[in-house]
């Protein structure tokens, strides 16, 4: 060994030469203890720490989750293409995975608010500027989760097919279908450049709008997929402008709400609601087929022909609720005077 050649020629001048191999031999056995001593050491520090892993790495068993106070509930849907996670998550059984049966019923818009305060709906779907108001009227409602996210195309003013209206000016003075009097209907409709008296809006239910423009009760009306697509397809309708194009391309459309009690009472229903929802609207955002073949089954009163779907104009879909989306839209509520104050969207969302 190296080392034993350089401490024989140290300790060689120190001693006399018959000590020298003593005195090797006994740095040898020196040296030989303090390197077992530390391989030991080494030893237990390797075991210690491989155990600690070990720990971290077990995963802790996953507290049992209490189910839902109420295992069924109802849920009020404008019969839209925007309703589509809700019914992915029914097919593919994500409510019954959560303990929860959900059932659908297709209500007009503008009587959700006040069916959810009488406690007919649990919870239902919203325009967001439906909440808007909702919260400045004082109503117990509040925003509970996102559904829709607009796009070019979901949301058109139509005319009847063979009507002589031209532009949106040429509405002055006439009568249009909205779903709200105050929503994101009107609100589309004033930022085309028409004044709060230049037209009178009538709260219309999807369902009643094309034989109402067939039947002359009105000149326009606001339609929404799919009832856009299959209503031009039929040559009933002709669109006369994308509702919400330019500065609302994009934006946060639909959502759900809940009553302010129902929402403190079931804490756990909520929970399970969001997340069967959730799974529903990720599957969506990887294949937006999946929401294209619900809107087969959501409007109560039309067929949805396939020839349709490959026309349809659908949004996305995501699950989280874009905070800045959504002050961009109150913001542009107040621009056009159909809220009256501004309106911190925080305050409308639990």
């Amino acid at each position: 060994m190296t080392w034993l050649g350089d401490e024989l020629g140290r300790i060689a001048d120190d001693m006399p030469q018959r000590d020298l191999a003593v005195r090797a031999i006994e740095v040898y056995h020196r040296r030989r203890r303090n390197l077992i001593a530390l391989a030991a050491a080494a030893l237990v520090v390797v075991v210690v720490l491989g155990g600690t892993a070990a720990i971290k790495l077990t995963p802790k068993a996953a507290r049992p989750v209490a189910p839902p106070e109420r295992t069924v509930i109802d849920v009020g849907v404008a019969g839209t293409a925007e309703a589509a996670p809700l019914y992915v998550a029914l097919s593919k059984g994500y409510f019954a995975a959560e303990g929860l049966t959900v059932r659908p019923a297709v209500v007009h818009a503008a009587a959700a608010v006040s069916a959810m305060e009488r406690g007919e709906l649990d919870i239902a779907q919203t325009d967001y500027v439906v909440s808007f108001v909702a919260n400045q009227q004082n109503r117990g409602v509040k925003i509970v989760g996102g559904l829709h996210r607009a796009h070019t195309g979901t949301l058109a003013l139509v005319v009847k097919a063979g009507s002589g209206i031209r532009t949106v000016a040429d509405l002055k003075g006439k009568k249009i279908a909205v779903p709200y009097l105050r929503g994101l209907g009107t609100l589309s409709i004033r930022a085309m450049g028409l004044r709060n008296d230049d037209v009178e809006f009538v709260e219309t239910p999807y369902t009643a709008m094309v034989d109402g423009l067939s039947g002359g009760r009105f000149a326009a009306a606001l339609l929404a997929e799919p009832y856009v697509v299959v209503s031009v397809r039929q040559g009933r309708t002709r669109v006369l402008r994308e509702a919400l194009a330019r500065e609302f391309d994009r934006l946060p459309t639909a959502g759900w709400m809940a009553a302010d009690d129902w929402i403190k009472a079931n804490p756990r229903t909520l929970a399970a609601f969001r997340r069967a929802l959730a799974k529903a609207q990720r599957l969506i955002a990887g294949d937006l087929a999946q929401a294209v073949r619900a809107v087969q089954v959501i409007p109560p009163d039309m067929k949805v022909a396939w020839r349709d779907l490959n026309r349809l104009a659908l949004g996305a879909f995501p699950a989280e609720l874009d905070l800045r989306g959504l002050q961009r839209l109150a913001d542009l509520a107040l621009r056009y005077s159909v809220l009256k104050k501004r309106l911190d969207v925080r305050s409308v969302i639990r």
